[in-house]
């Protein structure tokens, strides 16, 4: 059945495109107001859809206990901003018992840093509702196509501009890094943001979905030989260019997690069909494999990400002390943790002195330490469940009648993230956790659309 459409729906199709577009261009919304912007276009666009008076909002019973689950982590980060009385805040944060309001000194919060808990609760629900806006305006899979697309010209439109800057060692750059990130272009593509590990997992996401709507392209080639070659064409200049620029940011991570959420979504793919594996080891795929591998070592043989593994091998920068900080205030708040978006304002209570005052030592470099140690374990559970629940639909099928190229890149995708997020700062910028939520949308939507095929 084709999904219905109005006006409104189109409008909010449009101001996801528009986060899309000019997110990477705003350092992927690292400052808090282009966090805020970006928060601002996603709730528009929830206004619009509902103002389409859409017979049912949310598609299926599984959709509503999802946003259900999300609600209940969203109220559980608006308690944090309510004046408690103090016994109730020893009884569940003893650490933060001794902090009172100015203005009423027996009454005060369960985060340590308000405004920063306010501001976090304004983007996560900028999330949600971002979520219920895929799930509900781009079902069908020319929509799905569609979205896919507007994501790889994005990310393709930024690293023509980081080549322009790497060739020519910054002539272009329009898009200053915010400081203290001042490595040059030669040292590290960083793109259009300021860190270059979160632009390398950007290029990542996008590479893993530009693989998937090349696979769904050249199905569509082998099924109807009357259709043009010229989209394969423009997927395999993107895909050439994003590779190239993710191989001069020098991010060692990144191309880590690249491998590993291609290589497990690929061993999913052959484990649901078996028959693909008489089909992958011909004479010529292995051929052409070879000729691949060749290139692709030749490649990065001459890369940045080569030359920082043969001078760094995998030293861990720090990790490892950034890691025990976060379990350092963990201990200090198990349950409900010092606050959503605090962690830079506590942080430096708990860190050697061999870290210093830098830029890198103010997150935990490990997205899951920090969540716990700024919600606690119980608000790391409620957050969880869902994100949970939804990487298992997604992961559920591997094949379907339609957009089975795009599935298994969304796939890929979502699991170089959160390989990434045990290692780096995904959350830092705000641009990737719309990728990563704007694609589990999308998964589940084919998923679902192809569970309905077979009933």
């Amino acid at each position: 059945m084709r999904p219905t459409s109005n006006i409104f729906d189109t409008a909010a199709r449009y101001c996801i495109y528009t986060v899309i577009f000019l997110a990477p261009w705003l350092h992927g919304a690292e400052q808090t107001w282009e966090q805020l912007f970006c928060s601002a276009v996603i709730f528009m666009a929830v206004v619009l859809v509902l103002a389409g008076k859409r017979p049912s909002l949310l598609p299926g019973k599984q959709a509503v206990w999802i946003i259900g689950l999300f609600g209940l982590w969203l109220v559980y980060c608006a308690f944090y901003l309510l004046p408690l009385p103090l016994d109730l805040i020893a009884a569940l944060s003893p650490a933060n018992s001794g902090i009172t309001d100015s203005a009423s000194p027996v009454r005060t919060h369960l985060t340590v840093y308000w405004q920063a808990s306010f501001l976090a609760l304004c983007k996560y629900s900028a999330l949600v509702a971002l979520f219920i806006v895929v799930i509900t305006v781009f079902q069908g899979s020319d929509r799905m196509r569609q979205l896919a697309w507007v994501l790889v010209t994005s990310s393709g439109a930024t690293a023509v501009y980081s080549q322009l800057n790497f060739l020519t060692h910054g002539q272009f750059e329009i898009v200053s890094a915010i400081p203290p990130w001042d490595f040059s272009w030669q040292e590290g593509i960083r793109g259009t943001f300021s860190y270059k590990n979160q632009y390398a997992l950007y290029l990542v996401m996008n590479i893993c979905i530009t693989v998937g709507l090349l696979a769904d392209a050249l199905l569509q080639r082998r099924k109807h030989r009357n259709i043009s070659w010229t989209p394969v064409a423009i997927l395999v200049i993107v895909l050439g260019l994003l590779l190239i620029t993710l191989l001069n940011t020098s991010s060692r991570g990144a191309l880590l997690s690249l491998l590993l959420g291609g290589g497990m979504t690929g061993l999913l793919l052959v484990r649901r069909n078996r028959s693909l594996t008489t089909r992958l080891f011909n004479k010529k795929v292995i051929a052409a494999s070879v000729v691949a591998l060749v290139v692709a070592t030749a490649g990065f043989t001459q890369s940045s990400i080569y030359e920082r593994f043969t001078s760094e091998k995998m030293a861990d920068n720090g990790r490892a002390m950034l890691w025990q900080t976060a379990a350092d205030v963990l201990v200090d708040y198990p349950v409900t943790g010092s606050g959503p978006g605090t962690y830079p304002y506590i942080q430096h209570q708990y860190k050697p002195l061999l870290l210093g005052n830098s830029q890198m030592s103010k997150r935990a470099h490990n997205d899951y330490l920090e969540t716990l140690a700024t919600h606690g374990v119980l608000g790391a559970a409620l957050l969880l469940l869902p994100l949970f629940l939804l990487t298992i639909t997604l992961l559920s099928t591997s094949l379907t009648a339609t957009s089975a190229g795009l599935l298994m890149g969304c796939q890929a995708a979502i699991l170089a993230y959160l390989i990434q997020a045990a290692f780096d700062v995904n959350a830092g910028v705000f641009l990737l956790p719309v990728l990563f939520i704007l694609l589990l949308g999308t998964g589940w939507n084919i998923v679902r659309q192809s569970r309905q095929q077979i009933c």
